[in-house]
């Protein structure tokens, strides 16, 4: 399986409405407990696991953020993606507001499988273009297909 495979269209929040880094990871949680029936009803769960990984140190560089968790219960990686047209104060590294906004929950066990899909993610984040093309999506599937064509061979 590849890890576009990861984020469907309907994984994709295309103009994320959010004020601030609470709202973000509210609007994060709430798609993921949209997308995986083991998640939904664990909203505040998310959100404090999600909180806390952040209060770790921040996720975000680059106009991009990956905030991302390891949760009991779960058997297999949910990952959704939102763009947030006008940037977020997410305490960046580099203090840039964050556009594009991606959110991993895995399994306690299959760490390998949890590295890799963050290695891939980084590495999309890290083109030069993809925050100005994800910015310039029209609908989610476009999104997709980006994710699609920015991939490491």
């Amino acid at each position: 399986m590849s890890y576009t495979e990861l984020i469907p269209p309907e994984a994709v929040l295309l103009d994320l409405k959010a004020s601030s880094q609470a709202e973000v990871l509210e609007a994060l949680a709430e798609r993921l407990g949209q997308l995986d029936p083991v998640l939904s009803g664990r909203r505040e769960e998310l959100v404090r696991a999600l909180e806390e990984r952040e209060r770790q140190g921040s996720t975000a560089s680059r106009r991009v953020a990956i905030p991302h968790i390891k949760l009991e219960g779960v058997e297999k990686v949910s990952v959704v993606m939102a763009i947030h047209r006008e940037g977020v104060d997410f305490h960046a590294l580099d203090g840039d507001p964050v556009h594009v906004f991606f959110s991993v929950v895995r399994p306690l066990e299959k760490a390998d499988q949890h590295l890799g899909l963050l290695r891939w993610i980084a590495e999309i984040a890290q083109h030069q273009d993809f925050v100005s093309f994800a910015l310039q999506a029209r609908d989610e599937r476009q999104v997709v297909d980006l994710l699609s064509e920015l991939s490491p061979a």
